[in-house]
């Protein structure tokens, strides 16, 4: 059997390096890392700031306290699917309703629920982590 040179210098495509495109795929928030500058956690947080400007009574410094009356999220979510929060209607007082909103707009177009309202309803501090991931469901299934 003869061999072509052409058969031993060809590298199989497993072994190509991935493109940068794919791996931004893989992880959007990379990207956004990059656009924004900084590590990912603050990129999403300029990128929910930027988002939200505008809307009253939302002032996004954090991924907890600035979150927990439900506000951030119904705000962030209204920029998207606006027919399902009436965000001119909501107030900071009325916790329960508007991360109820929130939540059921998200998963109306199948974002899972990561936060549970229980949780939620009892502490004005949330746990940053989970805040964030459920932020970065919300970016992924809208911006990429």
């Amino acid at each position: 059997m003869a061999f072509s040179s052409r058969m031993l210098t060809s590298t199989p495509s497993s072994l190509k390096p991935q493109s940068k495109l794919s791996v931004e795929r893989k992880d959007p928030l990379a990207a956004l890392a990059r656009e924004y500058g900084g590590s990912k956690r603050n990129a999403l947080l300029k990128w929910c700031q930027k988002k939200t400007e505008g809307y009253q009574n939302i002032d996004i410094t954090n991924f907890s306290s600035s979150w927990s009356d439900g506000l951030a999220f119904c705000a962030l979510l209204h920029t998207y699917l606006p027919a399902h929060i009436p965000y001119q209607e909501l107030n900071s007082q009325d916790k329960k309703r508007n991360l109820l909103l929130a939540f059921q707009a998200a998963e109306s177009v199948g974002i899972k629920p990561s936060l549970e309202l229980s949780e939620m309803m009892y502490t004005d501090r949330p746990d940053w982590q989970s805040v964030m991931q459920y932020v970065a469901q919300i970016y992924k299934y809208f911006e990429t």
